[in-house]
């Protein structure tokens, strides 16, 4: 893997895998960017001037074309070309503009080519639009907002992002589509405030500025500044809605996006301080641990849903678990889910006895997190959706589970108290 930079000397603001090669080329240099896609198969196209600079029309529409002419060049035909949500509205400023053309670019490319609209992008790294909130949440006891506020959006996480791309590169089906990737909560801007000011702990006032001032004071920004911090693109995206539909890129590849509450106590620590992005921060888990919560996942699917989980849950499942982890602490597990570990038959029973005599307990937060995971799963959408039953079926059904959960609580309470002791 190689990844191309303009400045191959400047440190790089995260650790890099072993597999990855820093290597020099620039959209701007034809011969910079044949020479950097030798021996390679797969682009994936993100470079691009985002602040409405005067050269954006050379970076983002004359790098498509110069990006075009390489891969044919050196002899890589395959392309994931990461647009803009600037490009889909109707008023667009520069950016949006010269993103719109570039996509034209790679349309009419004759390359296998797969384009992808990311929404609010929001991780690790405080950057973007999510940058600049939290930056104006932490600092200032007033949030100036352009426009009215009711700009529909989806925040994404760059996790799902980054995972979205590398499926599109696996999946020759998605050449020649288009695809949204947007979170799966469609919420207002104000909304999207509001909610990244209560994990920060803090209570901004938002003041709605006019759109037409808005437009104005960017447009005198760009007047006077070479990066100004508002652009005219951002007030124009940002007060003009579009269709968000990530029903193909669910169908297609398995895309499932997570939820934005979700993500944003993912990259926000329970302090209410964003997450430093350090190598301890992106390293793995320990494998010993990610094996436990592997088999972990495996026994509390079959008891759920009476089946192996694929990997891909698992995979979600043992993130999950690492929020869950941060916020119940690192301390020894509980004696009841070390048992059930042990002796996964007698989940049913001490799940049983938990929910009378431990409800809060460690063992049925994490059957809480399997659930939600298995339901957010459109695979199994049928199991939790089930068609309606005639009433006097559902009746006898009730009366049947009735009984067995009796059962369970009476043998689980025994069971329990073993669990406790072990």
């Amino acid at each position: 893997m190689k990844a191309m930079v303009r400045n191959v000397d400047r440190p790089m603001p995260f650790p890099l895998h072993g597999r990855l090669r820093v290597v020099y080329a620039d959209v701007r240099d034809s011969d910079s960017l044949v020479a950097a896609l030798k021996d390679v198969e797969v682009v994936v196209h993100l470079a691009a001037a985002k602040s409405d600079e005067g050269w954006s029309d050379e970076v983002n529409v004359g790098g498509a074309m110069r990006l075009v002419e390489a891969c044919k060049a050196a002899g890589c035909g395959r392309i994931i070309n990461i647009s803009s949500v600037a490009a889909k509205v109707v008023r667009k400023g520069t950016y949006g503009t010269t993103k719109h053309k570039a996509d034209e670019v790679f349309d009419k490319s004759e390359l296998r080519v797969t384009t992808l609209f990311p929404h609010i992008v929001y991780g690790e790294e405080k950057s973007g639009i999510f940058g600049t909130v939290l930056r104006f949440v932490e600092r200032f006891p007033v949030v100036p907002v352009m426009g009215n506020g009711k700009w529909v959006c989806a925040p994404i996480y760059l996790g799902d992002v980054a995972e979205a791309i590398c499926r599109c590169i696996e999946r020759d089906t998605t050449v020649g589509r288009k695809y949204d990737l947007a979170g799966p909560n469609l919420i207002t801007f104000d909304d999207f405030l509001k909610r990244v000011s209560g994990r920060l702990g803090r209570r901004r006032l938002t003041v709605h500025i006019p759109f037409a001032v808005a437009l104005l004071a960017a447009r005198l920004l760009a007047a006077l500044m070479t990066k100004p911090p508002i652009t005219v693109s951002n007030v124009l995206t940002s007060n003009q809605n579009t269709d968000i539909d990530i029903g193909p890129a669910r169908r297609d590849f398995g895309f499932n996006p997570l939820d934005f509450d979700i993500g944003l106590s993912k990259v926000l620590r329970e302090d209410g301080r964003p997450v430093t992005l350090r190598a301890s921060t992106l390293s793995a888990a320990p494998p010993t641990q990610d094996a436990e919560l592997a088999t972990e996942c495996q026994v509390l699917a079959r008891y759920l849903i009476g089946q192996e989980p694929p990997q891909e849950l698992v995979d979600r499942y043992i993130a999950a678990n690492r929020i869950l982890i941060k916020e119940e602490g690192s301390g020894p597990l509980e004696s009841e889910l070390r048992f059930v570990r042990r002796n996964p038959s007698t989940l049913p029973f001490i799940d049983a006895a938990a929910g009378l005599l431990k409800p809060e307990s460690l063992l049925r937060k994490k059957l809480l997190v399997m659930t939600a995971i298995l339901e957010a799963t459109p695979i199994y959408a049928g199991f939790f959706l089930r068609e309606p039953v005639h009433p006097l079926v559902l009746s006898g059904q009730l009366l049947w589970q009735g009984i067995r959960s009796a059962v369970k609580i009476t043998l689980g309470i025994p069971v329990f108290w073993v669990a406790q002791k072990g």
